[in-house]
């Protein structure tokens, strides 16, 4: 009679399923081939930019009903150039306030905003968005207050 090893056929079947797991990894982590158009190329800097003119998320006193302002982007600009979008909205109030638009492509670093239509002894909420052309996740949002202090 043929004797039977009972410790002996768990520990294989063990073992293979050990070894599958160990070939599927191997498998799964290899480095996959490039296709020639997948390469996403380098990453573009984040946008950066500073307001001059103006007291960045704080109040500013307009002498009239007209301002102008500077935008500084201090980051590397995207190959396409950026949007530069203003919105000026009444606070308390929501009235919208129509702006120029700003011509796109900006392809400069320094671009100067002409505020206009504000209204004397009226606080203006302005939001400057600036968006990448290339990478239109790419935006940096810029906003302060303005005051009409003339009578």
């Amino acid at each position: 009679m043929q004797t039977f090893n009972k410790t002996a056929m768990p520990f294989k079947s063990y073992l293979i399923a050990a070894l599958a797991l160990l070939m599927l990894t191997f498998t799964a982590c290899s480095k996959k081939k490039k296709a020639p158009g997948d390469d996403p190329g380098p990453q573009e800097e984040v946008l950066k930019a500073t307001l001059d003119g103006v007291a960045e998320g704080n109040y500013t006193a307009s002498p009239g009903a007209t301002y102008s302002f500077t935008v500084n982007i201090s980051s590397k600009l995207p190959t396409k150039g950026v949007s530069i979008t203003v919105n000026a909205v009444t606070d308390p109030g929501g009235e919208v306030i129509p702006q120029d638009a700003i011509p796109s492509p900006v392809t400069a670093a320094t671009t100067t905003i002409n505020l206009k239509g504000l209204e004397p002894i009226r606080t203006v909420k302005v939001t400057i968005t600036i968006t990448s052309l290339d990478n239109p996740n790419n935006i940096v949002k810029k906003e302060f207050w303005i005051t009409n202090k003339t009578d």
